[in-house]
């Protein structure tokens, strides 16, 4: 099970997504299942990823932009 602490959800009915999914922390493929992005900055990470990022914190950092709230998951329901 994936949990973001702010919960956004992104679209793709009306977006192309990326076929490169690269994670900005370990430079790895992402699986769409596991892809988290930032609203702001666009950077992609494991959901794995950013919780170790994250670490104790009890709140979303973007480790791009450093904006707290604008990292979510895709959402896809098309």
């Amino acid at each position: 099970m994936h949990t973001i602490n702010m919960g956004n959800l992104f679209s793709v009915c009306d977006r192309k997504v990326d076929v490169e999914n690269e994670c900005l922390i370990c430079l790895k493929y992402i699986d769409k299942k596991d892809l988290i992005k930032c609203v702001r900055c666009n950077i992609k990470l494991h959901n794995d990823c950013e919780e170790i990022y994250r670490n104790e914190r009890d709140f979303t950092k973007c480790p791009g932009c450093k904006r707290i709230g604008s990292l979510g998951i895709i959402h896809d329901s098309c």
